[in-house]
C-alpha cells in the first residue's frame, strides 16, 4: 500500500511519555514538549479540553499525569480512543506511524506511552500506543477508562511467546473497564517465513471463545502498511453508539 493510498492523515500533534522511577515516588512522568507542541498544548487547554495547572517552558514532571491525561475526552461522536496494546516488539509504535503517514525505519521501543491523532474515513482516531515491556504491563490499566476500540498487536514470528500473549490478552478481556469493548487484533510481521497464519494465532488466542464482544483478526505487515488500513475500516465500521 503506498503513502498516497491510505485516508490517514495527522490531524493533531503526538505527544510521548516516559516513565522513570523517582525517589521516594511510585511512578513519575516526564512530558517534552518542542515548542510548536507546548502552543499547541496550551490551546488544548484554554479550550477545556485538558486541565493542568501549570506548563514550564519546555518540559514539566508532574506526579498523576497519567490521570490528567486520560479525562482528554472526545467532543465529537465521530471521535474514538484507541488502545493499542501488545508484548514488546510486537510493532505496535511502527503501526502507529503508518497510520500517521510518518517514517518507520527508525522506531525505537516505547519506554511509556505515545498518542497520535489521526483521520481515518472522516473519524478522529485518538490511538494511545503503551509500552509492552514486562515491567511496565502494570501500567495498562491505568488507560483503560473510556475506551472505544482495543488494538493487540501480535508478532507472529515469535512462536516462544505465543503462550505469554495469549495470557495477557486474556487478562485485558477479564478486566470491568474493558468490558464489551470490540477487539482488533493485528497479526503481524506476516512478511516473516516463520509467521503463522491469522487462523493459527486466532487458534492461540482462543477468539473463537470470546462471546462478549465483537472482534477481528488482521493479518498485516506493519514495517510496509499491508493490512494496516483494512484494519482501521473495521474499527470505523464498529465504532460504540456513543450514549
Amino acid at each position: 500500500m503506498n503513502r498516497s493510498d491510505r485516508q490517514c492523515h495527522v490531524l493533531s500533534f503526538d505527544i510521548s511519555v516516559t516513565m522513570v522511577t523517582m525517589p521516594h515516588q511510585q511512578c513519575c512522568c516526564v512530558l517534552k514538549l518542542n515548542c510548536l507542541q507546548e502552543v499547541l498544548l496550551k490551546v488544548l487547554i484554554q479550550d477545556h479540553r485538558l486541565h493542568i495547572s501549570k506548563i514550564s517552558d519546555c518540559d514539566f514532571y508532574t506526579m498523576g499525569l497519567l490521570s490528567i491525561l486520560k479525562k482528554l475526552r472526545s467532543n465529537s461522536e465521530r471521535e474514538l480512543r484507541l488502545l493499542l496494546l501488545g508484548l514488546d516488539n510486537a510493532g505496535k509504535t511502527t503501526i502507529l506511524k503508518q497510520l500517521a503517514s510518518e517514517d518507520v525505519t527508525q522506531v525505537t521501543p516505547t519506554a511509556g506511552f505515545n498518542i497520535k491523532s489521526v483521520l481515518s474515513n472522516g473519524f478522529k482516531l485518538n490511538v494511545w500506543d503503551i509500552g509492552g515491556q514486562r515491567k511496565i504491563r502494570p501500567y495498562w490499566r491505568n488507560y483503560f477508562e473510556n475506551t472505544d476500540i482495543l488494538i493487540y498487536v501480535v508478532d507472529c514470528s515469535d512462536h516462544h511467546r505465543l503462550e505469554e500473549t495469549s495470557y495477557e490478552l486474556a487478562e485485558l478481556l477479564q478486566d470491568e473497564k474493558l468490558r464489551g469493548v470490540p477487539l482488533l487484533v493485528y497479526a503481524n510481521k506476516q512478511d516473516l517465513a516463520s509467521a503463522l497464519p491469522s487462523s493459527e494465532v486466532a487458534q492461540h488466542l482462543g477468539l473463537h471463545l470470546i462471546r462478549d464482544r465483537t472482534w477481528q483478526i488482521q493479518a498485516c505487515v506493519a514495517t510496509d502498511g499491508t493490512g494496516v488500513k483494512e484494519g482501521m475500516e473495521w474499527v470505523c465500521k464498529n465504532m460504540p453508539i456513543k450514549k
